[in-house]
């Protein structure tokens, strides 16, 4: 039973790794009906956080709150209340909910030191350094991204978590002031994500280096990353990346002096708010606004 166990497992990360989140979550759905059925619950818990953390990517984790916060409190193995508790600071990210997303950061945190597991640690400061670019401290999340950052290490999905990790420190070292810095880091974090063939991610990667080439003036590399971002956002049914790319590839035609294609993309973005009436008038104001201080790349999804 347990090489079958570790063997799902194994496939399931390696799905995660690729992209394919909807057969890593039924990889990790029959890891743990594998364990329930041989009578090892701890195994089975441990496939269900992990099941849960997929599913927080779709959108779909927030119902199973209530049983990893079971797991948080019952589980006498203590791997399994770390993950309990990251994946729903995780989950409460996803909707909104910040003050409990960072108790359960906290609590997360705590729970690793106490396992001495380094690796963990390092995936809850990934965590806290998320809220707090939320939050707009940029100095905490740069401080909580380096920390993670400097203990990644391993191939696959490890080094596919270790560029997501990159790609926000880059973004926070833009929010600073530290454009080049933070372009470098991106373009990193992009290269290891083309390398795996992680397109579910890279797509916010290259968001972010659309919004540093446009701050940086670099409006061919910013259409480029833009435009491709878009594509993917938009394939991946991403609208909240859809939309900031569309604010960002409009910055770059009004920047280029192309006002027929902002307001073509700007047409574009329209159609994601239909009850809103966007209005020539409006398209107008934004053609004369910096669309660069109106995007949200890292706001409420």
């Amino acid at each position: 039973m347990r090489a079958r166990y570790d063997e799902l497992l194994r496939l399931a990360e390696a799905a995660v790794g690729a992209g394919d989140l909807e057969r890593a979550a039924d990889l990790f759905a029959n890891a743990e009906t594998l364990a329930r059925e041989h009578g090892e619950p701890d195994l089975a818990d441990r496939a269900f956080c992990n099941r849960c953390a997929v599913l927080v990517e779709l959108d779909r984790g927030t119902e199973e709150i209530p049983k990893l916060k079971h797991i948080l409190l019952a589980s006498g193995d203590l791997r399994n209340r770390f993950l309990a508790a990251y994946t729903t600071g995780v989950a409460y990210v996803v909707a909104d909910d910040l003050e409990h997303a960072q108790s359960y950061a906290r609590r997360a945190t705590t729970l690793a030191r106490e396992l001495g597991d380094e690796s963990l640690e390092h995936r809850s400061l990934n965590l806290a350094g998320t809220l707090a670019v939320r939050a707009a401290q940029f100095a905490e999340a740069e401080d909580a991204f380096r920390r993670c950052l400097a203990a990644h290490r391993g191939e696959g999905y490890e080094r596919l978590m270790a560029a997501q990790v990159e790609d926000n420190l880059g973004y926070v070292l833009m929010c600073s002031g530290r454009l080049e810095d933070g372009i470098v880091h991106c373009e990193r974090a992009r290269t290891v994500m083309e390398s795996l063939g992680a397109d579910h991610y890279l797509y916010e990667t290259l968001q972010d280096l659309c919004y540093g080439y446009v701050l940086a003036d670099e409006l061919e590399q910013a259409e480029a990353c833009g435009s491709r971002a878009l594509a993917l956002a938009r394939e991946h049914e991403d609208e909240q990346i859809a939309k900031n790319c569309l604010f960002l590839l409009a910055e770059v035609a009004v920047r280029r002096g192309d006002t027929f294609r902002a307001r073509r993309r700007l047409r574009e973005l329209a159609a994601y708010y239909p009850g809103a009436g966007v209005s020539e008038e409006i398209i107008e104001v934004f053609l004369a606004t910096d669309l660069t201080t109106v995007v949200n790349l890292r706001g409420s999804r």
